[in-house]
């Protein structure tokens, strides 16, 4: 089976509506590109040319995107001062906006609030949040319900979930299960849920199968901010033979970024329609082939993956 997962970047899923032409969106929108991306000096640059251009246009609502992206990119870096003062300032900037499609977006501000408590270790300020969250995404959802927005109430209605779920981890879970950095949502494509969560992948694990495993990113850092995809590993020996031999650790699964494989990396993983054709060329160039029949989703094949972590 194949899995995607979503990184969970808050900003994404806020609702621009008939601001998403002014030009400090537009720059935001960029930014969430870039940090999706992985690119993150560009979207540092974006994000803070975007609170500029809304400080300097007193366009309210884009300060107060452009802060929570910001917020975002700086907690994924583990610049956990300045992701919480941004964090406080988007909250209060939408707290101001008239009108309800903008309970949304406060919504999305005060989530992500909690989020930079719980990853600081204030979990009675992201419990405080996580509260009031559920109720706004509750009003929130109502509210598309009745205009017919259904992509957007869905979107609320995913979002009240994760927040049910960190709500739960606070209040039912041990000290030790509190200090995780942070969680993000992960659906399969089969509709199944499991939880992912870390600050970076080194202390990440994933909940999959009913097991927990770890991360153990294949370079020195890797920062969970793009879209990947989670293949299982072969039963061959001379892949997990050769993963042994690079990577120090076996594993179970493969995670993995579209695109190249970068130039010195010895995994590499190929699919066309057939499925899974290519899964780890060695140092000396010649490829570990294995055929594995799996549905592909996003898309028609072939398609490139960059491995970036093993789950062990």
């Amino acid at each position: 089976m194949l899995y995607r997962i979503l990184w969970a970047i808050p900003a994404s899923a806020l609702y621009t509506g008939r601001d998403s032409e002014m030009p400090a969106v537009r720059l935001v929108v960029r930014g969430l590109d870039a940090l999706k991306s992985g690119h993150l000096d560009d979207a540092e640059r974006f994000a803070k040319d975007a609170l500029e251009t809304a400080r300097k246009g007193r366009h309210s609502l884009g300060e107060g995107m452009a802060a929570l992206l910001l917020s975002n990119l700086y907690w994924g870096l583990g610049r956990t001062q300045p992701a919480l003062d941004l964090a406080r300032q988007a909250r209060e900037v939408f707290r101001r906006q008239p009108g309800p499609d903008q309970r949304h977006n406060e919504a999305i501000a005060v989530l992500n609030l909690g989020l930079v408590y719980h990853l600081t270790g204030e979990y009675a300020g992201a419990l405080n949040e996580y509260y009031r969250a559920q109720q706004l995404l509750a009003n929130a959802s109502q509210h598309w319900v009745t205009k017919n927005e259904m992509e957007q109430a869905n979107l609320c209605e995913r979002l009240k979930q994760w927040t049910d779920h960190l709500t739960e981890r606070l209040t039912e879970s041990t000290s030790h299960e509190r200090a995780l950095t942070l969680f993000l949502p992960v659906h399969f494509v089969d509709g199944a849920i499991a939880t992912l969560w870390g600050e970076y992948a080194r202390d990440a694990s994933l909940l999959l199968d009913g097991r927990t495993l770890r991360f153990i990113p294949l370079r020195d850092w890797l920062v969970l901010t793009t879209d990947c995809w989670v293949f299982p590993l072969p039963d061959d020996s001379q892949v997990h033979q050769l993963i042994q031999q690079q990577v120090g650790e076996d594993g179970d699964y493969i995670l993995a970024q579209p695109g190249e494989p970068l130039p010195d990396d010895p995994f590499y993983i190929s699919v066309d329609a057939q499925g899974i054709t290519e899964f780890i060329r060695q140092r000396d160039g010649t490829v570990i082939a294995t055929v594995q029949l799996v549905r592909i989703i996003g898309g028609p094949g072939p398609a490139q993956y960059r491995p970036v972590a093993l789950a062990v």
